[in-house]
């Protein structure tokens, strides 16, 4: 069997993972050039940042025991802290908290890496359509060279609306939920000035939703011209309403929440901002679904349909296989 898998997050390495074990013949297609999705790491020459999820919950058994797994090997790490959050008289206060959190490491994107061995992954090639024929389905890549292999499954692993979108005139089309994510606007954020260093996550407001503080994250300490290196998740709303062109004053609105927040002048060092198009999962949206067609292979998994987070990810991926090819 012979299965092309669309997007190389979490879910999509899950199911290539599963199918390899399973005996088929997986190829994995990914737009960027890296592995990981919203768990995305930029490299930049003052740093390494997280961009994407922060950190990571696991609840059901099967994502605990695969926590385990990755625990043992290096990947993953529990961080321990309690966050902080916003109050509107007290400032910053820490409200009981008894969740356990795990990162990825070094970076996020490790269980990515640790997923995707063994798994051929072709980088910067979008697939920008789908056609069945009577040999199987083929892709269409999008300024790329041609894939002449044919595939008996096509499985997005994508964003719900990136996948409605690809798969609008099949029989799982009209499945596929749309308008379901929020955008998140990111900005990292390199300063100077002493900050308590209990103060590792705050759960902020209506401008901004969440706040890292990733020098302070299990193998994440600097050795850079600067004390602190912060990630700012700005809200859903907010980042819906100021969509995919940056304010001018985008750094400096950052800069000046963190820094009344933590009632300290920070100064900046360096910034980094980025979007994300598809991000949380809007609360109203989130029904866990398997949605597939053994008849025509196809199928469309993500965090977005079983219940978001990065355990929702790897879940859907593990209940398609599980029930589509036990």
């Amino acid at each position: 069997m012979n299965v092309a898998i669309i997007g190389a997050g979490i879910a999509g390495l899950t199911a290539a993972r599963e199918l390899r074990e399973r005996g088929a013949q997986v190829t994995v297609f990914e737009k960027s050039r890296g592995l990981g999705g919203r768990l995305a790491t930029k490299r930049l020459h003052w740093g390494h940042v997280d961009i994407g999820a922060q950190y990571f919950t696991a609840r059901d058994e099967r994502f605990k025991a695969q926590v385990d797994r990755w625990m043992a090997q290096g990947f993953v790490a529990r961080w321990e802290f309690t966050p902080h959050a916003i109050d509107a008289r007290k400032g910053l206060v820490r409200p009981k908290d008894s969740s356990i959190r795990y990162v990825g490491t070094p970076s996020m994107n490790s269980l990515a890496h640790a997923l995707a061995d063994k798994v051929e992954v072709r980088f910067n090639s979008r697939i920008q359509s789908l056609t069945q024929s009577s040999e199987g389905w083929r892709v269409e890549i999008s300024d790329g060279e041609p894939v002449d292999d044919c595939y008996d499954w096509v499985v997005l692993s994508l964003p719900a609306e990136q996948s409605q979108s690809l798969l609008a005139d099949t029989p799982i089309g009209h499945k596929i939920p749309q308008d379901i994510h929020q955008a998140c606007w990111a900005l990292a954020l390199a300063t100077c000035g002493e900050v308590a260093p209990e103060i590792q996550g705050i759960f902020g407001d209506e401008l901004v939703s969440w706040v890292s503080r990733l020098s302070a994250r299990p193998q994440r300490n600097i050795s850079k011209p600067y004390d602190d290196l912060w990630m700012l998740h700005f809200a859903g709303e907010w980042s819906d309403t100021k969509g995919k062109h940056l304010p001018d004053n985008f750094t400096q609105l950052g800069l000046e929440w963190l820094s009344a927040t933590l009632n300290k002048p920070l100064k900046l060092a360096y910034a980094y901002p980025h979007y994300w198009r598809y991000a949380r999962v809007k609360p109203d949206k989130v029904k866990p679904v398997v949605i597939a067609d053994k008849t025509k292979g196809l199928a469309a998994i993500g965090d977005w349909s079983a219940g978001g987070r990065v355990e929702g990810a790897y879940l859907s991926a593990l209940d398609f296989v599980d029930y589509f090819f036990d």
